[in-house]
């Protein structure tokens, strides 16, 4: 059968323009169609493997936001087959999601799409919509972030939330999962009132001390326990004793929170000395420990955060306080200070 040259070359031209018109629905930034077709976790993330680690985070965390789960659901989602290598390229990157295409696991789930609201900082700009450029925010000059380990307690947690609220300061909850089990409204009531919850562990051994399986097991569990009070899984890990190692860090695939100021509350238990301690060593891009179990501690968070406040200090948020987002299996002391294992 004989075609018209000049019919081919036009049908040519006009299969070229669909083409690159499809494609171009998937531009991002500058990036032109035939890389789009070539994306792997390595381009997206300027090959991190911590920006990949907390990519795999997100994907479990939208998966049970997605998906109404069993506490047991919850506890297994550390076995979620999740990629591990830069160079995979199971996603699909558009102007509103990034895509995880899942193999076969035990949740029936194919794909979680995670917003690329949640992705600012991880994913690289010029993958992104502008609307989601990350950019690092501007800052008080003088910054602190309050953290309270050991909770919930149903007296004390309540009664601090109330001195937060008054002075308009939010502060990180870092709850043993124990405590969680028994009083899951002082959980609810902690991210009422615009807090961040943080995973401490079920019942704070020291995780250097326990198999890789009893580790992973005292985070799962305190897991299941903050998200069948909340709905929510924890994005920040605190270790019970600060005791971490490269074993224990990398297991979680989420931020190490650490310290910088330790209020040593839990050995004075005496506000005035807790104050003056807390004062002496508080610097600019701090993480201030303290309890929230404590009757002492909790009245010295007035005089704290007014001392503070009076010396020029703005209490910031851990992500605010480091100008980034926290990755994966990196361990946070202070503003500029993150470390890995």
């Amino acid at each position: 059968m004989m075609f018209n040259k000049h019919f081919l070359a036009a049908m040519g031209i006009a299969a070229a323009s669909a083409f690159a018109f499809n494609f171009s629905n998937y531009q991002i930034h500058s990036e032109n169609a035939s890389a789009a077709t070539q994306l792997t976790y390595g381009k997206i993330t300027n090959n991190s493997l911590h920006r990949l680690g907390t990519i795999r985070q997100l994907t479990r965390a939208q998966l049970a936001e997605d998906h109404q789960l069993t506490g047991k659901q919850v506890q297994n989602l550390i076995y979620l087959p999740l990629p591990k290598r830069l160079t995979a390229h199971n996603f699909t990157l558009t102007k509103t999601d990034l895509t995880i295409h899942l193999v076969k696991n035990a949740y029936g789930v194919k794909s979680v799409a995670i917003p690329l609201s949640k992705l600012t900082g991880i994913i690289l700009n010029r993958y992104m919509p502008s609307q989601y450029d990350f950019v690092k925010p501007k800052s008080p000059k003088k910054v602190v972030s309050l953290t309270f380990d050991d909770g919930p307690d149903p007296t004390l947690t309540p009664k601090l939330l109330k001195i937060l609220k008054h002075y308009n300061v939010h502060a990180t909850f870092f709850e043993v999962g124990s405590s969680v089990i028994r009083y899951p409204s002082v959980s609810r009531l902690v991210l009422k009132y615009g807090n961040q919850i943080g995973n401490h562990s079920w019942n704070h051994p020291d995780l250097t001390t326990l198999s890789t399986a009893k580790a992973q097991r005292q985070i799962a569990l305190t897991d299941a326990a903050i998200y069948k009070a909340t709905g929510t899984i924890p994005m920040y890990i605190r270790p019970p004793y600060g005791s971490v190692n490269s074993r224990i860090g990398n297991l979680y695939d989420r931020p190490i929170v650490r310290w910088n100021v330790d209020s040593r509350d839990w050995a004075y238990l005496n506000t005035p000395k807790t104050v003056n301690h807390v004062l002496a060593t508080t610097h600019n891009g701090s993480i201030i420990l303290m309890h929230d179990i404590h009757p002492t501690s909790v009245a010295a968070v007035p005089q704290i955060i007014r001392s503070l406040k009076r010396r020029g200090y703005t209490f910031v948020t851990l992500p605010a306080l480091m100008q980034k987002p926290l990755l994966a299996n990196l361990q946070y002391f202070g503003r500029g200070d993150f470390r890995g294992f």
